[in-house]
């Protein structure tokens, strides 16, 4: 297969142009791509990662300060570098360790960054956090199962995080970028004892599940097993009843449900913090598919008006972490203005205009 061809320039969550940008892979990544200076850029700058050597000691040693660095390092659990390392560099990583992505897989992600329109995506954030910001109280429904669940987002602490837009000098960003969300507490320090407090109601799941792990190899069968038993929830939804933030019971829909929620149940039981709701997040990425399949950057899926999912767990705190995309679901305002999600997507119909050079009195 030949090397997928692009420009520096086509990744416009960088911003504005550097001298130098830096492509760090992984050793069995770098044979297809072939990346080319872009607009302002003189010069690409080609590295592997070692084993054993951390992003950030090589981003702090062998990458120029003002660079834009682009990490693609399939089967490497990447840490993020801390603000000392990364300097005044820019920094975006696809996620390619904790969750099994082919060669195929990281191209399409390289084509949809390529294609990403950045510019929307800030005004989609914008909106999104000035009309929550607006709004004490939010609602997550499922107009198909007829679940609600309300979010005060006054209630104890929360953390917003933005992953979407354009990089700052400094900043460090998914990839592609598309993600919005809510934590109970910093989104990369699991604390057992941080809530949404004030998330309660019901939450219906029916979408694709995505199940992280950690960098113990010994996890993959298991984890494997874990995404294949969550499957049904693509095609047979469950509802989570939430009070405070936890997780209180699972009920499956419909039959085909059923082995779906025994298998959440059971995890619950096995390990109560996955119980608490860690995450809310918000997919806003309009220019990617679905991969069906257990991969981790399906969390910025933003179909057209973007995806509401869900978090539970965090590693290495947790075994597992679990994402579910629920592309039924809407977030809307106290005044039922709809935030993000199904409503948000549903176009309405064109007005009739009749264009006849008529008015009725000739």
């Amino acid at each position: 297969m030949p090397p997928l061809e692009l420009t520096t320039s086509d990744f416009g969550q960088f911003g504005g142009p550097a001298e130098t940008f830096c492509l760090i892979t992984s050793e069995q990544c770098g044979e297809f791509i072939s990346l080319n200076p872009g607009d302002g850029c003189s010069r690409v700058l080609r590295l592997t990662l070692p084993p054993g050597t951390r992003l950030g000691e090589l981003i702090a040693t062998s990458v120029p300060e003002d660079a834009h660095v682009l990490a693609v390092c399939p089967g490497r659990f990447l840490d993020s570098p801390t603000p000392e390392e990364l300097g005044g560099r820019r920094l975006a990583v696809l996620p390619a360790g904790s969750t099994p992505l082919t060669d195929e897989h990281v191209r399409y992600f390289l084509r949809t960054a390529a294609r990403t329109d950045v510019a929307r995506q800030t005004r989609v954030a914008e909106e999104f956090f000035d009309l929550v910001g607006d709004s004490d109280r939010l609602t997550i429904v499922d107009d198909v199962s007829g679940t609600e669940a309300e979010f005060d987002h006054t209630a104890g602490a929360c953390v917003w995080n933005q992953q979407a837009g354009v990089l700052d000098p400094g900043d460090q960003q998914i990839f592609p970028p598309g993600k919005l969300s809510v934590t109970a507490a910093e989104i990369t320090t699991f604390e057992p004892d941080a809530r949404l407090l004030g998330l309660n109601g019901d939450l219906t799941l029916r979408g694709w599940p995505i199940v992280h792990r950690h960098e113990d190899p010994a996890d993959g069968a298991d984890q494997r097993r874990l995404f294949e038993a969550l499957s049904p929830l693509v095609a047979h939804a469950v509802t989570l009843h939430i009070a405070a933030g936890t997780i209180e019971g699972v009920t499956p829909r419909t039959p085909g449900a059923t082995s779906a929620a025994v298998e959440l149940e059971k995890l619950l039981t096995d390990d109560p913090r996955y119980r608490v709701i860690w995450e809310l997040g918000f997919g806003i990425n309009t220019s990617t598919e679905i991969i069906p399949a257990n991969c981790g950057p399906n969390e910025v899926y933003g179909a057209t008006g973007g995806v509401v999912n869900l978090g539970l767990g965090i590693t290495p705190a947790t075994r597992f972490a679990l994402a579910f995309l629920c592309p039924r679901s809407s977030l809307v305002t106290a005044d039922g203005t709809a935030v993000l999600g199904a409503r948000k997507a549903v176009r309405r119909g064109r007005m009739q205009r009749v264009s006849s050079a008529s008015c009725g009195c000739h």
